[in-house]
């Protein structure tokens, strides 16, 4: 499984289509196997910066993203592509990914 995290500055962004970079961790068995970190490519564009940010992670593979909010068309494009998105009140990116192992994360509905 893979997750995707929205991060600027080293913590969970609070802007997801606008956000730096995204970390996509691999995650067997409910132990983190890797850490990627890619370019938002879509974060200067002038409109649609949201949707192309969730095809790019979903063109990594990703199965989940973690937010702390996130724009109704981005959450459009995860929901018609399967990916679960889960909001987070950290911005600490560990603590997001314990608490998602856990499964104390809340989906977005």
């Amino acid at each position: 499984m893979k997750i995707a995290l929205p991060i600027e500055n080293n913590q969970l962004s609070p802007h997801f289509g606008r956000c730096e970079k995204f970390m996509i961790v691999e995650i067997e068995n409910g132990e983190i196997k890797g850490r990627e970190i890619i370019e938002n490519t879509a974060r200067d564009g002038m409109h649609g910066v949201g949707t192309t940010s969730a095809s790019l992670i979903a063109n990594m593979g990703a199965n989940a993203i973690i937010v702390q909010n996130i724009g109704p068309k981005a959450y459009s494009v995860f929901k018609q592509l399967g990916i679960e998105v889960y909001k987070s009140n950290t911005t600490s990116i560990d603590e997001c990914i314990k608490l998602f192992l856990e499964g104390k994360l809340e989906k977005f509905e």
